[in-house]
């Protein structure tokens, strides 16, 4: 197999895993899920959320001790397809 077939193949199969995630949870993706996919630990992608914000929004509600996590679905599927559009 080429270098070219081997990338073709790579990124057939990660549409693949996109586009099943997109039919499982067409509004928000939980955490564990990205956590698979990115192959991280949950907690990894907790701390990313809650300090960068770039693939979703992490809340505390007052009085409360648990944090939130919210990935939009195309929010996430526009940044890891670079496909934005303003």
């Amino acid at each position: 197999m080429t270098a070219q077939e081997k990338i073709a193949a790579f990124l057939a199969a990660d549409d693949e895993k996109l586009a099943e995630i997109i039919d499982k949870h067409p509004m928000q993706i939980p955490v564990p899920v990205l956590a698979d996919l990115f192959g991280c630990h949950q907690d990894t992608l907790r701390t990313a959320l809650q300090e960068q914000g770039l693939l979703g929004i992490a809340e505390r509600k007052a009085g409360k001790l648990n944090r939130g996590f919210v990935v939009p679905t195309a929010h996430f599927v526009r940044w890891y397809m670079i496909q934005w559009r303003f």
